[in-house]
């Protein structure tokens, strides 16, 4: 997991999405495929979107569900590194 903390994510020019009330519907120009998932991924996504920290969305997250950090840190890394696999966003080194 502290490998996520030396990056950055940010989405990547060939994703695009629209946020709803209970989720997200992400599309992956490049391939054509559609992604969904729920108000916790939004959450996550709109914080890519703003170029947010790992650690602000992650204690974002640990706020709103009232999870212990280390818990919400788990799951933004690995949603993170789903979206990453599936190139909707991509890892850029902290400045």
């Amino acid at each position: 997991m502290n490998q996520f903390s030396d990056f950055s994510f940010t989405v990547d020019p060939e994703a695009t999405a629209s946020i709803h009330d209970n989720g997200v519907v992400i599309l992956n120009l490049r391939s054509g495929r559609l992604y969904t998932t729920n108000g916790t991924g939004a959450r996550i996504w709109r914080g890519v979107e703003q170029q947010l920290p790992l650690q602000t969305i992650t204690e974002e997250i640990s706020q709103e569900y009232q999870i212990a950090h280390s818990t919400a840190r788990d799951h933004v890394v690995s949603f993170l590194s789903e979206l990453e696999r599936h190139t909707l966003v991509q890892r850029e080194a902290a400045l």
